[in-house]
């Protein structure tokens, strides 16, 4: 039982995000996302030509694109 209960623990604590990070569209393609690094605290979009978009993770909001801070925000 023991055991059992440690095995338990360690899967949990290994799929444990240990430090909050952030999820954004990093693609034209909806479904395709990305784990954003530690230090980028925004999602981004924009077009190019109103055609092509254009998605991703940044430390701070780039300039002429949209920006939102949370989980998979920037459809």
């Amino acid at each position: 039982m023991k055991t059992l209960l440690l095995t338990f623990v360690v899967v949990t604590f290994l799929c444990l995000d240990l430090g909050y990070t952030l999820i954004c569209y990093n693609t034209p393609i909806k479904w395709i996302s990305k784990t954003c690094a530690p230090e980028e605290k925004v999602c981004y979009f924009g077009s190019v030509m109103q055609m092509f978009l254009i998605r991703g993770c940044a430390e701070k909001c780039p300039k002429g694109y949209g920006c939102c801070r949370t989980d998979y925000c920037n459809k």
